[in-house]
């Protein structure tokens, strides 16, 4: 069975690979970003041109001031490469076409045995008839033939199955692998927006089903700019990363962390009314607020990092849109108010 797309370099001479692959490593080094397989991948096509589109926006995205250009830079790849949900649709009906396979193989093999058992039954009649006749031990030889034909067969079809299983389990994989990296921001290593969407969307319809609280936090890194500005992405990816980091080692139970986009995370809080959601955003917001920053191998502070919250409790019959509207209105006011704050929202 094909699983995969023909190699789109099977054609290239060992130079042109080693030549290729000195000009992706510039590429990535001009531009201060990691050696990371999906940097790679973009930096060696746009140096072997193949694709002029992929090569035109993977240009715009080093030439933009992308506050995260390691985001934008999964998200090409993903565009290019991945194509989540094409991907499983074709995943999909190769597994279907594995197990139809399967279903058409058990029906030969059910046929075989039906007309193995019909020629034994002839066969016993012309024994109860007359056990020593010529015509008796040719139905014999033919019996046995037949026997050994039918026990290849099974044997034949033992094996198919093992294969089918064990290509069943590999697409499983493959099916688990896609579906975990779409629901996963690269950088941080939380989920993202595509499984926070998922994920409020089922809590609310639980929420709503056992007449149940449910809250929302929307935090945004203050001042975040200013770390790219004063020190440079790679700082400014490891703010990211270090309150990614802190939150998700906070929160409890069904709690849900993402990455809602550029410097803003969400937390979903099941089971927890409006006031014990400010309790949490503000015990988020003081240990975040207590920690600092340090340069690796080095005594130099980057500085504190703090996080304004907006809180919102979601109301009878509220969409989804609208309690992350409310939400966004009190992170809008924590900032407004002067930062490192939490500001909820009631109305």
């Amino acid at each position: 069975m094909a699983r995969h797309k023909p190699n789109p370099y099977s054609d290239d001479s060992y130079d042109q690979a080693a030549i290729n692959l000195r000009l992706a490593l510039s590429v990535l080094g001009e531009h201060r970003l990691p050696s990371s397989p999906v940097n790679f991948r973009l930096a060696y096509d746009l140096i072997d041109g193949r694709s002029h589109s992929l090569n035109d926006q993977f240009k715009a995205v080093l030439a933009s001031e992308h506050t995260d250009l390691n985001e934008a830079l999964w998200d090409l790849y993903r565009k290019f490469y991945i194509q989540d949900e094409e991907a499983l649709e074709l995943i999909r009906a190769e597994l279907q076409g594995i197990l139809t396979g399967v279903v058409n193989e058990c029906g030969f093999a059910r046929g075989e045995l039906l007309a193995y058992s019909g020629r034994l039954n002839i066969l016993a009649d012309l024994m109860n008839a007359d056990a020593n006749s010529e015509l008796t031990l040719t139905a014999v030889k033919d019996a046995i033939k037949d026997a050994q034909e039918v026990a290849e067969t099974q044997q034949q079809l033992g094996s198919q199955l093992t294969d089918v299983l064990k290509e069943v389990r590999e697409i499983r994989k493959v099916i688990n692998e896609v579906r975990e990296e779409s629901h996963i921001d690269p950088l941080t290593g939380v989920s993202n927006r595509r499984a926070f969407d998922f994920a409020l969307d089922h809590q609310i319809d639980e929420a709503t089903d056992q007449s149940e609280p449910l809250s929302l936090l929307l935090c945004d890194i203050d001042n975040f700019k200013k770390f790219n500005d004063d020190y440079g992405h790679l700082v400014g990816d490891k703010v990211l990363q270090f309150v990614a980091k802190q939150l998700k080692r906070s929160i409890k139970g069904r709690d849900f962390v993402c990455r809602f986009g550029g410097e803003e995370f969400a937390i979903i809080l099941p089971q927890t009314p409006l006031k014990s959601a400010v309790i949490v955003a503000d015990q988020l917001r003081l240990a975040i607020s207590k920690s600092r920053l340090k340069r690796a191998n080095s005594d130099e502070v980057y500085g504190h990092v703090t996080l304004s919250f907006g809180v919102a409790e979601l109301r009878p019959d509220e969409a989804r849109n609208d309690l992350i509207d409310r939400a966004d209105r009190g992170l809008y006011q924590a900032k407004k108010n002067g930062r490192n704050r939490v500001e909820m929202i009631t109305d």
